[in-house]
């Protein structure tokens, strides 16, 4: 199985080093990071297209459903993984229904967060290598 391209998109610079330091220690190593919205989709329009997108819900230039949308305007078969500073059911079941792969509250201990989020990515990895 090839290594996943994982991008993680929040304003929080503590966040994306704490999620690029852990998703390394898991041997996802292929990672990059970006502080904005309009940062990362630039990128993907440049033809570097990732197997999963982590991010924040809330950005400075607009909401994750609009994120979302552009994200799989570029190619649906990215896998979006929300890791939010809140724990909204409601949010998280329309993400879900507008096509995120899923849903994860951040809590007071960022490394058990980010330990469910890497674990979705294996489960999600091994899925696509199936399909």
């Amino acid at each position: 199985m090839k290594t996943p391209v994982v991008f993680v998109v929040d304003t929080n610079p503590v966040h994306r080093s704490l999620i690029k330091y852990y998703l390394g220690l898991s041997k996802l190593i292929n990672v990059h990071t970006f502080l904005s919205v309009e940062e990362c989709l630039y990128r993907m329009k440049k033809n570097l297209i990732p197997d999963f997108i982590i991010t924040d819900y809330n950005h400075k230039d607009g909401t994750g459903f609009e994120f979302l949308r552009h994200v799989k305007e570029i190619s649906p078969s990215i896998k979006v993984i929300f890791f939010a500073s809140f724990d909204d059911p409601a949010i998280a079941i329309k993400l879900h229904d507008a096509g995120a792969a899923d849903y994860v509250p951040k809590s007071n201990k960022p490394d058990i967060g980010i330990s469910e989020l890497i674990q979705n990515i294996r489960f999600l990895a091994r899925e696509i290598a199936i399909s």
